[in-house]
């Protein structure tokens, strides 16, 4: 779930609402110039450095020097270093070495490629841009750019058949200056709204063990009619678009009685195809996953024991991914067993249900590997009374309350209990503080909850429920092995009976919560229950939904049984790969193996000695050849025995029996575990599917509240999601029942 403000969730609530937006934002970018370019030796300053000016670079690295108007003394530049052989300098793009008024500046870019088109140019002057200036292609194609008013230049022109580019800088803002760039782009950024969008559909799914591939897909018909995007129209943005090129979505929402829009990012999206007519243009994009079909062949027997997290390390680099996140849990949990050979994004998804976590994309484009289960915690506080049980709040259970002569607190309506003489507790409490604020609402020494997490990981919502006295302010710090990781302090306007703080928490093992002020004078905090889980306080209302929920009950489920894989050496010698082949000395050659492996030998025509094992794996031989000629290729080694030994976890007296073959599963603890967590899962057998008004903030992976007449308080873990804009928001929910 997205943090929104409290007008947006109280507005999209009402029977009527406002008008609802949609931005998207996409980049027509040539990649193979923006990834082989190069800029050639220049005229530059000598702490200018060209070497990283073709991907996202910053323009707040400045070193303050003699200029018009260019020093500032706010402390956002540097000192220069002298000039000395070696020297290190920061990173600050490319700077020409003189004024402008006392030489214009050059700068060649080398495509390195053969001669292409290219449509747009995109370069991050900083605040001191050019005002005139040329660009000239390697075919005499010459653009002039007269009175330029931006620091984020960019331009729609289309370069043709050129295997360079050369820019001729005249004239600055600030004449007695030097030029910068900070970035340059092989294209340019396109950007619509609701007046080009004619209607839109975002499609989400997350399997909640980890059962298939997470899988998003877009689509957006756009506005045509001035042939903009037609493929015969020789400007048309369509003949530059590239499958893998990035796209933002963004939805807005008009806050009531007010000019402003509330922004939420929709999702950060590759596109895959797009076709057009006279009318519209269509455009569809995926997730990242697609893009991983290669196949993942390194997978290699541990007899010590890897972690899961390093493997998933291995994966994602072998896959080319860099932008990442992986639990830190993982860190601590092994397999002995290789990864089969499956593709890279399948590989992640059994990482993923071995250690009872989702695989999912962020809305940012990143991958995800969390958690989808509530570590083991301890509670302590700084003191509690004596009818106090802080233990408690972690199981939700209904919690009872003894009446105090605390202000405004007790209730005569027989909701509370009186103290026993003895002052034990007797009853199912929660935490009550042992302090009590003063007549200014604020403590003397202040109440602070320790809540302990077995593994360190990263949450991204907390739920507190208080009991008939509220806290007024808190402050929430947690800790990464004694670190302070994130700090928030939450005001009275967040704070209600049935609290939900979304927040971005990083890896931490640790959180405490002060509680800083009472809503009353004379008043004790009392908590009955916390949760770290995806906590939402977000209700599917009938109000919400714009159909009946059909509700189907899944098959019934006899038993889950999960196998745990040992492997063991074989004393047998067979042939893996049998062929006949043709090499030359010095040829490398990899051949791939169907069954887990090792002790790879080969030979040519039954003699050995004439080729080389140069590298392996469990799925893969790699040789070198030291002969020329035809043969009869054989690789000769060992296939690993595989036992497996079972665990069962029994639901019901008939049914379906789910055997879930996870091959990393090494070990029984593990498998115990994530057969008890496919238990709890297969246990709730109802699925609810119903269409909607269309929530922005709604993620897959959600738990949510679901309006029925028969189970109030109902939760539903939502795992597919669809959102629609077509001048409004409408959606559609797919959502699985908790607690059976």
């Amino acid at each position: 779930m997205q943090k929104v403000s409290k007008a947006y969730k109280e507005s999209m609530k009402s029977s009527l609402r406002e008008r609802a937006y949609i931005m998207l934002s996409f980049g027509l970018v040539n990649q193979e110039a923006q990834a082989k370019a190069s800029i050639d030796d220049g005229s530059f300053a000598y702490f200018s450095n060209k070497q990283n000016i073709f991907g996202e670079h910053p323009d707040d690295t400045i070193y303050a020097t003699l200029e018009e108007d260019f020093t500032k003394v706010d402390g956002s530049m540097f000192f220069l270093p002298r000039q000395s052989t070696g020297g290190s300098y920061y990173d600050t793009g490319i700077i020409s070495e003189k004024l402008l008024t006392e030489a214009q500046f050059e700068l060649t870019i080398s495509l390195n490629t053969i001669a292409i088109d290219f449509r747009g140019l995109s370069i991050n002057f900083g605040e001191n841009y050019p005002v005139d200036f040329d660009v000239v292609g390697s075919t005499g194609q010459t653009v002039q750019f007269r009175g330029n008013t931006k620091s984020e230049w960019s331009t729609e022109e289309v370069f043709e058949n050129t295997t360079y580019i050369k820019m001729i800088f005249y004239t600055m803002k600030k004449p007695q200056s030097r030029l910068r760039i900070y970035s340059i782009l092989f294209g340019y950024g396109l950007v619509y709204y609701n007046d080009s969008v004619m209607d839109s559909s975002l499609d989400s799914y997350v399997s909640p063990i980890g059962a298939d591939v997470p899988q998003i897909d877009f689509s957006v018909t756009l506005k045509n009619y001035d042939r903009y995007f037609n493929v015969d129209n020789p400007k048309s943005a369509i003949n530059y678009l590239e499958t893998g090129q990035e796209m933002d979505i963004m939805y807005g929402y008009q806050l009531p009685d007010s000019d402003e829009i509330e922004w939420i990012q929709g999702n950060h999206l590759l596109c895959s195809e797009w076709e057009s007519d006279d009318n519209t243009a269509t455009i569809r994009c995926q997730d990242i996953f697609r893009n991983m079909d290669t196949e993942y062949v390194k997978g290699l027997y541990s007899s010590s024991g890897k972690s899961y997290y390093t493997l998933a390390q291995e994966i994602l680099a072998d896959a080319g991914i860099t932008d990442y996140y992986i639990d830190p849990r993982l860190k601590t949990l092994y397999t002995n067993n290789p990864m089969p050979r499956v593709k890279h994004k399948e590989a992640l998804q059994i990482i993923s249900n071995a250690c009872r976590c989702v695989l999912m994309q962020t809305r940012f484009g990143a991958i995800q590997i969390k958690s989808n289960f509530m570590p083991t915690a301890s509670v302590s506080t700084n003191g509690e009374t004596s009818f106090s049980h802080s233990e408690n709040v972690l199981n939700d259970s209904v919690k009872d309350e003894y009446a105090t002569l605390a202000g405004n607190y007790s209730t005569v309506d027989g909701g509370m209990f009186f103290i026993p003489k003895s002052g034990a507790a007797t009853k199912n409490t929660g935490y009550v503080s042992q302090e009590v604020s003063n007549a200014d609402c604020k403590f003397t020494t202040n109440p602070v909850v320790t809540i302990t997490m077995e593994a360190i990981r990263a949450y991204y919502g907390l739920e507190l429920r208080f009991g008939h006295t509220l806290p007024a302010a808190f402050v929430i710090r947690t800790y990464n092995e004694g670190v302070l990781v994130n700090e928030y302090p939450i005001a009275s306007d967040e704070i209600e009976k049935d609290t939900v703080i979304l927040r971005d928490f990083d890896d931490f093992n640790v959180m405490k919560i002060e509680f800083t002020e009472t809503a009353e004078p004379y008043n004790r905090i009392v908590l009955n229950y916390f949760s770290l889980s995806d906590v939402t306080n977000f209700t599917m209302t009938r109000r919400d939904m714009t159909s009946s929920p059909k509700a189907i009950k899944q098959e019934l489920i006899k038993e889950v049984i999960v196998p745990c894989y040992t492997y063991q050496e074989n004393n047998r010698e067979e042939n893996l790969v049998y062929e006949d082949v043709d090499v030359t000395n010095g040829q490398v050659v990899t051949y791939y193996i169907q069954d887990p492996s090792y002790g790879y030998f080969a030979k040519l025509n039954e003699q050995e000695g004439l080729a080389d094992v140069i590298d392996w794996g469990n799925y893969y031989v790699t040789l070198k050849y030291k002969v020329t000629g035809s043969y009869k290729l054989e690789v000769q080694g060992y296939r690993y025995k595989i036992v497996e030994r079972y665990v069962t976890k029994s639901l019901n007296v008939r049914g379906k029996t789910v055997k879930w073959e996870n091959p990393l599963i090494s070990n029984m603890d593990m498998a115990n575990d994530l057969a008890d967590w496919l238990a709890q899962y297969y246990a709730a057998g109802i699925e609810y599917e119903y269409d909607t008004r269309g929530n922005p903030e709604i993620d897959v992976t959600d738990i949510v509240y679901q309006e029925n007449e028969f189970y109030p308080n109902m939760k539903v873990n939502i795992y597919r999601n669809t959102l629609k804009f077509k001048q409004a928001f409408s959606g559609r929910v797919t959502a699985r029942r908790l607690g059976g």
